[in-house]
């Protein structure tokens, strides 16, 4: 795309959607099926912060580096899984935020489990760093569903599979979509590539699928399950809308 056809692409008015949640939660399935509609761009991780109005430039700017606007779209969808890309609340107070979380018995032995595969060096292949990952995730999105207080939905991570018809009727409600959601969607031009997201094979099957959760040989002490529970109902309270 020359630089030219770039700009005027960028002055497209486009509201932010943005799921603030942590890595192993359905999030590439959330970003996937809100990308299909007509009405949404944006399907997968573009690991960038959002500090002010320029970082809203730089969502677009970063989706066009591969994809272009949908003729008639109105929402640029992205999400942020990692405290080290820092969200300002204020940058995105006309953004429409989604917070979602999945419980540690299910969330620590996934987080294990896919870096054991891409890199079993790394620390979060081992309990303690996703276990420190996880503790530290749920604090900062505790910290962001107080500061965006009555400004976002809160949706429980394995509702997408479990509740789709009821997630799906949420969603369309507070987006004001024209076209319904749907529970198939295309691959997508970075669907399971590099840091994308999500590269298991039941994504690039184009449906939403049955869990498969892993918990073997996974000891998730009951403190950190009371924390999950305890930041939940906190972070339900400050939502706007949840089930």
């Amino acid at each position: 795309m020359n630089l030219s056809i770039n700009k005027i692409y960028v002055l497209k008015n486009l509201t932010p959607i943005i799921m603030l949640s942590h890595m192993r939660a359905n999030t590439s399935l959330f970003g996937h099926i809100l990308g299909h509609n007509p009405e949404i761009n944006g399907y997968y991780e573009m690991h960038i912060g959002y500090y002010s109005w320029k970082s809203l430039i730089r969502q677009k700017l970063k989706y066009l580096e591969n994809h272009q606007f949908k003729e008639n779209s109105k929402y640029l969808f992205d999400k942020v899984l990692h405290d080290e890309h820092y969200i300002n609340c204020k940058a995105i107070k006309n953004a429409k935020v989604i917070i979602s979380l999945r419980n540690p018995e299910e969330t620590i032995p996934s987080i294990i489990n896919l870096y054991k595969k891409i890199n079993s060096s790394h620390y979060f292949a081992t309990n303690q760093g996703a276990v420190e990952y996880y503790k530290s995730r749920l604090n900062t999105l505790l910290q962001y569903s107080e500061e965006l207080k009555y400004r976002f939905v809160y949706i429980d991570a394995n509702d997408i599979k479990n509740k789709t018809d009821i997630i799906f009727q949420l969603l369309e409600q507070e987006l004001t979509l024209q076209h319904p959601l749907s529970a198939e969607y295309e691959i997508q031009t970075l669907t399971g590539i590099g840091a994308s997201g999500d590269n298991s094979e039941m994504l690039k099957t184009g449906k939403i699928l049955p869990s498969k959760t892993t918990t073997k040989n996974i000891n998730i002490e009951s403190e950190l399950h009371q924390q999950y529970i305890q930041i939940r109902e906190q972070i339900i309270e400050n939502a706007k809308h949840s089930l």
